[in-house]
């Protein structure tokens, strides 16, 4: 072990040669091997969020528009006296243009699928439904509640059409009352 003794303003200072060796070529590039090592990982975290982000954003704007058409639809039937399949279409059609979207059978094979050649975005499907609803009493008989409804089911398309949500929403029917 090699020592050098220095002198500076009277004091004596003792300073080791060992401790002051340098890196080499070798260890920094062990060092950033290990280092990318385990920053590829984190890499790939970052670019899959983003994608899950983008992903998620999308699907929720076509979920809120859909959401929200079939609120306005539904909105303009708590005024309306009379509520069938027909007044059903008339709105849909008044709310979007009859240019812009269609009304399909839900058995059709092209309700399901993204129309590339129109850009029609939305589909609607429209029935009339009977639900059945059981009540049960205290006394473990049931009663039975029917109730008639237009059902109003539409696919909105995104992401180009790769991708699709499907919203239902029942509007309770409005029939004419026959005063005796």
């Amino acid at each position: 072990m090699i020592q050098r003794t220095s002198m500076s303003d009277g004091i004596d200072n003792r300073m080791s040669y060992i401790g002051y060796k340098g890196m080499s070529l070798l260890e920094v590039l062990i060092t950033l091997a290990i280092l990318g090592i385990i920053a590829i990982p984190f890499m790939s975290i970052f670019t899959n969020t983003n994608l899950i982000i983008d992903y998620s954003g999308k699907k929720t704007t076509a979920i809120i528009e859909g959401k929200s058409i079939l609120d306005e639809i539904s909105s303009k039937f708590k005024t309306s006296e009379i509520i069938d399949e027909n007044a059903v279409k008339d709105i849909i059609f008044e709310k979007l243009g009859e240019d812009s979207y269609k009304i399909f059978d839900e058995e059709s094979p092209q309700f399901k699928k993204y129309d590339k050649e129109n850009n029609y975005k939305m589909h609607f499907y429209i029935k009339k439904q009977t639900i059945e609803l059981e009540k049960l009493k205290s006394n473990d008989s049931t009663n039975t509640i029917i109730s008639n409804t237009i059902r109003v089911k539409i696919i909105v398309f995104y992401d180009n059409g790769k991708r699709k949500i499907e919203i239902s929403n029942y509007i309770p029917v409005k029939e004419e009352k026959n005063e005796i």
